[in-house]
């Protein structure tokens, strides 16, 4: 059945071809025959008129070569990233309706292309002659005999290798050299060391461009972005200089040098991204999503403005002070109409925005306490509206727009797969949805899903906690199915109402699960999220506790041997390592991905202000200023672990209580993690498993798996897959054992 459920396409983004009436919608699919992950694309055409479904539905696995794409904004012309798994060879494409109109090798140019939602752009400028992305650059040419082994640090976790990000831009309208070639490839350069992703062209201008610019912190690092909404970048306005000097024989092995001259629109106190474009009636507004830069790791979003309708060789002027267009919601309450503030993934999709009766509005998903949801927020006022009912336990995400009145979603429930829905705004702003697709399963696989019932259950006496119960249907002779407790990572991840392959196969299998949103979490207001700040290993543990045993009080789950089992992984194993040690005999088995078991030990993450902020401890995390001052600002030098530190993190650690563990626990460790290393997880093995040697009960039994090459997630098809399989045996001998007593 995990198989089956795995195997169903997951939608990752699309484009609304307007007009005729059509949708193309990509989607990664797990292939595990294969052992990979291939991309789909699916194409919709459906009538403007129907209130109903499709009219025709056309299918297509996707060359596994084509790295990235876009179609331009007159949808005539869509430019292609194409490379192999392997690396080599890459080309850069430009079709024009449905003809190769250009191409260019690129593979001596530069290193691989970049398509994640850190660091990968891909842009058209306003005229259309010339595309802009990101790729690994080569390193500069040196006398150097040391330059192969000089330290350069990375992005970290999900990002591994990844060092020197250029903006590449590709034109192919050029004055000819002599040999005819149109074709240009340009890297920008740029005084200072900053690494810029996300790039995007103006929209009035072939020669000015917005990205976001990562920086160092003051001790040399590049701190781990994946995850991480609060580092030292900004947003970054690029100038272009004189045109770029056509081709020669010398120019076809080494890309042209461009220099640009760069101004920092944001401030240093910001963590600014996702730098978007947005026109209408002639006036262009640049958007971006800002974090308070250091402290907690995923924190309030704000949304700036800024009018940039008359890009020129001028500075843009910068509001003071700027305020956000919407700000931190500390509390939600009626005078929010409920909302919690803005929780959005990394990025603002390219086609967000859409047309209501006062203007300009850009459309996001966004955390909305267990679920995700679609604001729409009106750039005239900041105005909020949430798009969906607050009565459907649905999880929504935003695919796409067309710029005017649709906006294409895909939305899921534990027991719903991913369901693709069209939403149309009328003139009055109000907005209805019809399904245009959803996946075709098997009758036995739908039929189980039937079964799947999700609720929300708020805990009594914990502020604003609430956990998502996922069950089976009314087993029948009052049996009570054994309950497993996930609490997700972060600690301020989210777990959400969205579907799950390995949720939707364990309740099927039997279990109920609980998945606790405790302190931290965002979604909730940001007093709720900053509540965790220096009580990690304490107050979301008791959050945890309380969740677990207010199911038993009201008849979900109970107590006793085989009924209470528990996963988590990051900051989730953290939080299975406390509860089973601070409550030895309430569980009957725990398994742990990844988990953080001591927290004095930073050495190797990639994100060691983690193990400071989170714990309470300042970690000053800054960027440049954006106006030069003199003398230049000068902040606080990044904190070492001292003793003292050292010993408060370990109290917090969950290898505090190592010694009262009694359950059998499971440890599945990706090889190559770079956010927890590793050692954490292995010697945690090693400590339970000479404590467990003495011991004849039968539960006494620690076991691990390691996944070579898997890092943090543990997302590959096989390790997922095994994954599953070992957690389900794991618990079902955890169960079928007390049965036995």
């Amino acid at each position: 059945m995990y198989t089956q459920l795995a195997e169903i396409p997951v939608p990752t983004g699309a484009h609304d071809h307007s007009r005729p009436a059509a949708v193309e919608i990509t989607y990664s699919v797990k292939d595990h025959f294969r052992n990979t992950k291939r991309n789909m694309v699916k194409t919709i055409v459906f009538s403007s008129e129907a209130t109903h479904g499709p009219v025709s539905v056309s299918t297509a696995l996707q060359d596994v070569d084509i790295v990235a794409q876009i179609i331009s904004p007159s949808t005539q012309r869509r430019a292609i990233l194409r490379s192999p798994k392997s690396g080599s060879p890459r080309y850069v494409e430009i079709w024009k309706n449905g003809l190769l109109e250009t191409s260019l090798d690129v593979t001596d140019l530069h290193g691989d292309f970049y398509s994640d939602e850190f660091l990968g752009s891909l842009s058209f400028s306003p005229s259309e002659t010339s595309i802009l992305y990101i790729a690994e650059a080569k390193a500069p040419e040196s006398k150097d005999p040391f330059v192969k082994f000089r330290f350069n640090p990375d992005f970290g976790e999900g990002l591994s290798g990844k060092r020197r990000p250029a903006i590449f831009i590709f034109n192919w309208e050029n004055p000819p050299s002599e040999d005819g070639d149109k074709r240009t490839l340009v890297q920008l350069k740029t005084d200072g060391d900053v690494r810029f992703g996300q790039a995007i062209f103006s929209a009035n201008s072939d020669k000015i461009v917005y990205a976001t610019g990562y920086e160092f912190t003051a001790d040399g690092r590049i701190l781990g972005i994946k995850g991480c909404f609060n580092r030292p970048s900004g947003i970054w306005r690029l100038k272009l200089a004189s045109e770029p000097p056509t081709r020669t024989e010398e120019t076809k092995i080494h890309p042209l040098n461009i220099d640009a001259s760069v101004q920092k629109l944001t401030s240093p106190h910001l963590s600014c991204r996702s730098p978007r474009i947005l026109s209408h009636n002639g006036r262009s507004t640049l958007i971006w999503l800002s974090s308070l830069s250091g402290g907690a790791h995923l924190a309030s979003s704000t949304l700036y403005s800024l009018d940039v309708t008359s890009d020129s060789s001028k500075p843009l002027e910068i509001p003071s002070p700027h305020e956000p267009l919407v700000g931190i919601v500390d509390t939600p309450g009626p005078q929010t109409n409920g909302f919690p503030g803005l929780y959005p993934s990394y990025n603002i999709l390219p086609d967000s925005s859409a047309l209501s009766p006062t203007g300009l509005s850009v459309l996001v998903s966004s955390h909305w306490g267990s679920r995700t949801t679609v604001l729409q927020i009106s750039l005239k006022d900041g105005l909020v509206r949430d798009l969906i009912p607050i009565s459907t336990l649905y999880s929504w995400s935003v695919l796409a727009t067309d710029g005017h009145s649709r906006v294409i979603c895909s939305c899921s429930s534990p027991s719903l797969p991913y369901e693709i829905v069209l939403g149309e705004f009328d003139e009055t702003g109000a907005i209805s949805w019809r399904v245009l697709d959803k996946p075709e399963l098997p009758d036995y696989v739908s039929s189980a899903l039937q079964g799947i019932r999700t609720k929300i259950i708020r805990i009594p006496g914990r502020h604003l906690v609430e956990t998502i119960v996922v069950q089976g249907a009314n087993r029948g002779n009052g049996l009570i199915a054994p309950c497993i407790i996930s609490p997700h990572g972060g600690p301020h991840g989210a777990s959400t109402t969205a579907f799950s392959p390995t949720t939707a196969a364990l309740v099927i299998e039997g279990y109920t699960i609980s998945f606790p949103n405790y302190t931290g979490s965002p979604g909730y207001g940001e007093a709720f999220l900053q509540g965790l700040i220096g009580r990690c290993g304490e107050l979301d543990v008791q959050d945890c506790i309380a969740s677990a045993r207010h199911l038993i009080s009201i008849g979900i789950s109970k107590e006793g041997p085989g009924m209470q089992l528990i996963t988590g992984g990051s900051h989730g194993g953290f939080l299975t390592a406390h509860l089973i040690g601070q409550f030895p005999t309430f569980f009957s088995a725990a398994i742990l991905r990844n988990p953080v078991i001591s927290a004095g030990e930073i050495s190797s993450s990639d994100i060691p202000d983690w193990y400071f902020s989170e714990f309470g401890f300042d970690y000053p995390v800054f960027s440049s200023s954006a106006s030069k001052t003199n003398p230049p600002l000068l902040y606080p030098n990044p904190p070492l672990v001292t003793p003292m530190t050292f010993a408060t993190l370990q109290a917090a650690s969950p290898v505090a209580y190592i010694d009262a563990i009694c359950v059998p626990v499971l440890l599945l460790i990706g090889a190559a993690d770079r956010r927890v290393a590793p050692s954490q997880g292995i010697e945690y093995y090693h400590a339970l498993k000479v404590r467990y040697a003495g011991r004849k009960e039968k539960g006494s039994k620690v076991e691990m798996l390691v996944f070579e090459g898997e890092s943090h997630p543990l997302d590959g098809v096989e390790a997922a897959k095994a994954s599953f399989e070992a957690t389900k045996q794991w618990f079902a001998e955890a169960v079928n054992s007390k049965n036995h007593h």
